[in-house]
């Protein structure tokens, strides 16, 4: 007899881990300019520091870039677990 595998649908669900912040870093588009907002957790500073450049140039358009720390568990395990791992360093 030779050996089987039997795959199956795990529900999962993904959020920012309770123990992260989520930051924001911006630059300005527009050609010649190099302004940039380092990365912050305050995002309504971060919103703030935009508009007043463009209050200040004229520049309208930034790329911004939001980065968080995501937690993954399966729904069927975790049922009635309040229990959140600790947040591990990056590699």
């Amino acid at each position: 007899m030779s050996p089987r595998s039997v795959i199956r649908a795990v529900k999962h669900a993904i959020a920012t881990h309770p123990r992260s912040e989520i930051t924001v870093s911006a630059c300005c588009l527009t050609g010649g300019c190099s302004w940039t907002l380092t990365a912050t957790a305050d995002l309504k500073a971060a919103d703030l520091a935009m508009m007043t450049h463009t209050g200040r140039t004229g520049h309208p358009t930034f790329a911004r870039t939001f980065e968080d720390v995501a937690f993954v568990r399966r729904l069927e395990l975790n049922e009635g677990k309040a229990e959140i791992p600790p947040l591990q360093a990056p590699r």
